[in-house]
């Protein structure tokens, strides 16, 4: 039996969610596995249904309005396995996920692991895992947030989460993880999440477009002389000068 892993779910206004979600996490956790869920200052306040409610694996912690950054780390903060998932309420782990992911990080304790989603774009990869460059994150964010699975002792390393930025907290977490506590950036090459893909439904979706940019170029110069050169900085600056927009995530 593979190490528990803790799901944390950070929710702000997100009951129309919980009854799919519910059920897709207690299909997702294995007889070993927890998980957290925060509500950030809902209104009004999350409850859980009964499915979760009588699920003794299943914590809520509810919680004034904190911020994403700050919820997350309250949430992790409060876990008791060494091993921690993150999924987001509006989408869905798919089966085998938490065996998968607990299974690599036995084997690799530095990485942050990812998976793809069911949605994205076929590309030619090795069958396998493949490890990416943290100087890859400057062209765009490659990364889902939901998927991701880590040792604890990384987010430690790293000093949490951001608390203080509008968006990018992931691109941020990713680029100080790395820079700062020696995580290793992995994805595996089966899709083991099925993303909600509705721009009307997504938080992130709804920041303007100047406050991303802006945050994003803060989060990227922050990093920049940690990371160094390589082929992926100059392609960052091509596509700069070009005037490509960069996908993030938030």
């Amino acid at each position: 039996m593979t190490d528990p892993v803790t799901v944390i779910t950070t929710i702000y206004n997100g009951s129309r969610f919980i009854d799919g979600f519910a059920r897709n996490l207690v299909q997702t956790l294995r007889a070993q596995d927890r998980a957290i869920l925060l509500d950030d200052g809902s209104n009004p306040p999350l409850v859980l249904p009964d499915i979760l409610r009588s699920d003794a694996r299943i914590k809520l912690i509810t919680a004034k309005r904190l911020g994403r950054g700050a919820a997350l780390n309250l949430a992790i903060g409060n876990c008791n396995t060494g091993l921690i998932a993150i999924q987001d309420i509006d989408d869905l782990s798919l089966p085998g996920r938490l065996a998968a992911q607990a299974d690599f990080l036995a084997a690799r304790p530095d990485a942050l692991l990812f998976t793809p989603a069911q949605s994205d774009r076929p590309i030619i990869r090795c069958k396998g895992s493949r490890q990416i460059a943290p100087s890859r994150l400057f062209v765009s964010n490659p990364f889902h947030h939901s998927s991701l699975a880590f040792h604890r002792d990384i987010w430690v390393g790293a000093g949490g989460y951001d608390t203080n930025l509008p968006c990018c907290i992931d691109l941020e977490f990713y680029l100080r993880a790395a820079c700062r506590a020696g995580a290793s950036l992995w994805q595996l090459d089966t899709p083991f999440m099925a993303r909600n893909l509705d721009p009307a439904e997504r938080f992130y979706a709804a920041i303007p477009s100047d406050i991303y940019q802006r945050t994003l170029q803060t989060v990227l110069d922050r990093y920049r002389a940690d990371v160094g050169f390589s082929h992926w900085m100059i392609l960052a600056m091509m596509r700069t000068k070009l005037g490509i927009a960069r996908g993030t995530g938030g």
